[in-house]
């Protein structure tokens, strides 16, 4: 059996490869802000040639949200982005009060330190997550003792500190009110998951109270705290910083870019003087020139980041210039193709360009991509093609004109886009007012004035 000929033929093809170069123009344009600064400070470590000037919202203690403008005048009283604040002090955290207003009582020392050890141990909502019988076993302390402790933490301020369960915080904030009321207490203890539904009315009847009872005692209800330590939690603040601007002067419409919120990247001028040298050998002249030049490609890539930036978000705002004239109600629904098309560029290229970036508008500052609202209805000859921001629009406006005693379904919600040519069904309609933060037409519901309920045991 003979075996198989191996021969080469040589073949001619098209593939595309990704250069270095490319990769990381591509990686430019994609970073937000915090990582760009980021990724260009550790190619700054590696490449001695390149010299970087740290933004102005990094070397300032400025970072409010917006880039300063050039012609923005400085002043204490005029400006709100005051550097000095970075320097106040932090505000004084929950635990740091509770031990104050401890060590104000006339405790034995005893006694404080169990009591200290049982604020060390709540968390952010102001609880006590871990079982006084964990405590005591783990710190060698007598059970009764931390008891008492316990109930020293609990007539702390706020009202409901020290609870280990919701319904042990509301119960804390109503005793502090001086007279309890009864029916209050029942629904504390048996009814808060009809409260959450709306359900009133039916509370009355399982209480057999007036309506009028019930309605009292939730409204009483809902002005308790059910994370009393919550308003003392320490976030760390995020800042938002936008790298261009739509302004709209009288109906005309600029773009701005704003060059002080990215890094200044310049040759550092010993570099620069070295690669003049006449005396230099052949080995140090190249190494000067290769990190020459790899740090005048980063510039070149930066600058071509900032002038995509433009060409894109001059192009979207073309597209969406009734929004930026009249409010973001006028969005129109728009695709990153379209966009592609306008410009010539590639669909992943537009992208890469809307991420992570942030646009400051006649109406705020937002997230680039939310200049692409995707377009929902547009079905059928009478349907209108709209973005899901104004279908929310519209829910809200639906529910804030409805009847209170009779709220609006979800199904009823959805009829009346449906006659607005916005044909959603009742699911998306439920999952657009849940974005909202608006509840369900049972939690809405309130109960008609003049009304009671009574039923026989």
């Amino acid at each position: 059996m003979s075996e198989p000929a191996v021969r080469l033929e040589p073949s001619l093809k098209t593939e595309l490869r990704i250069t270095a170069e490319l990769k990381q123009s591509l990686d430019l344009l994609m970073l937000g802000l915090p990582e760009l600064t980021s990724y260009i400070d550790e190619l700054a470590r590696e490449n001695p040639a390149l010299h970087v000037d740290p933004p102005l919202w990094q070397t300032s203690g400025w970072a409010t949200g917006r880039p300063r403008s050039k012609n923005r005048r400085i002043s204490n009283e005029s400006d709100p982005y005051d550097p000095l604040s970075a320097l106040r002090a932090p505000a004084p955290s929950l635990s740091d009060r509770l031990k104050a207003e401890l060590r104000m009582r006339p405790l034995d020392s005893r006694l404080l330190r169990d009591a200290c050890l049982i604020v060390d141990a709540l968390d952010e909502r102001g609880f006590l997550g871990v079982p006084l019988e964990a405590l005591a076993e783990r710190f060698a302390r007598p059970l009764a003792r931390l008891e008492a402790a316990l109930v020293i933490v609990q007539s702390l301020d706020p009202p409901g500190i020290g609870a280990r369960n919701l319904r042990e915080c509301l119960h804390l904030q109503h005793r502090r009110l001086g007279e309890p009321l009864p029916v209050l207490s029942a629904i504390i203890d048996e009814h808060l998951e009809d409260v959450a539904r709306g359900r009133l009315e039916a509370i009355a009847r399982r209480l057999c109270v007036p309506i009028e009872a019930v309605v009292e005692a939730v409204a009483l209800l809902k002005t308790f705290n059910p994370r009393p330590g919550g308003e003392f939690a320490v976030e760390a603040p995020v800042y938002v910083i936008p790298e261009a601007a739509v302004q709209n002067d009288a109906g005309t419409l600029t773009v701005i870019l704003y060059d002080d919120v990215l890094p200044r990247l310049s040759i550092d001028p010993a570099f620069a003087r070295m690669e003049r040298r006449l005396d230099l050998d052949p080995r140090t002249r190249n190494y000067v020139s290769r990190k020459i030049a790899h740090a005048c490609k980063l510039i070149d890539q930066v600058e071509a980041r900032k002038a995509t930036l433009a060409r894109v978000l001059e192009a979207v705002v073309r597209r969406q210039r009734e929004a930026f004239l009249h409010g973001p109600e006028r969005l129109k629904p728009l695709t990153m193709q379209v966009i592609a098309e306008d410009v010539g560029l590639s669909v992943s290229t537009i992208s890469r360009t809307v991420r992570e970036k942030h646009i400051e508008t006649p109406w705020g500052v937002i997230e680039f991509k939310r200049l692409f609202p995707s377009p929902v209805g547009g079905s059928g000859d009478e349907a209108t093609p709209t973005t899901s921001d104004a279908i929310i629009r519209k829910i809200k406006a639906y529910i804030d004109a409805e009847d209170k005693t009779n709220p609006l379904s979800d199904e009823a919600l959805a009829a009346l886009l449906h006659q607005e040519g916005v044909p959603v069904s009742r699911r998306t309609v439920a999952k657009y007012r849940a974005m909202a933060g608006i509840p369900s037409s049972h939690q809405r519901r309130s109960p008609g004035n003049g009304r009671s309920v009574t039923t026989t045991p």
